[in-house]
């Protein structure tokens, strides 16, 4: 049964809020990085590696953790589902503040 406490565009932004995949909050970025290794080709002159990292803010401090090459697609679909849910709150919330709005006129008129 859906609320009567929100209005016609808040029930459609609680559809898709309900269609949500799993998600993770940061950004993943693609860099070019040194292996350490002494005997690379990256140590010297060469093309340096590819490295995909996910970044974050834990208690007011940026952790950074490696993504492996396998998993870049799907961390990636995790992030992008994470920014779509962070838009689907901010419409949520405006539907909300539309809802009371829409009370308090409703209110004054019965007066």
């Amino acid at each position: 049964m859906p609320s009567r406490a929100t209005t016609p565009a808040g029930r459609r932004v609680l559809t898709r809020i309900r269609a949500i995949r799993p998600f993770l909050e940061g950004s993943l970025t693609l860099t070019a990085k040194r292996c350490g290794r002494a005997t690379c080709r990256c140590a010297s002159e060469g093309p340096l590696h590819a490295a995909a990292l996910l970044t974050w803010k834990e208690g007011g401090r940026t952790q950074t953790l490696h993504v492996p090459r396998a998993l870049r697609k799907e961390v990636a679909r995790w992030v992008a589902e994470a920014q779509r849910l962070k838009q689907l709150i901010h419409a949520m919330s405006a539907a909300q503040r539309a809802f009371l709005r829409g009370r308090r006129r409703r209110a004054r008129r019965g007066r």
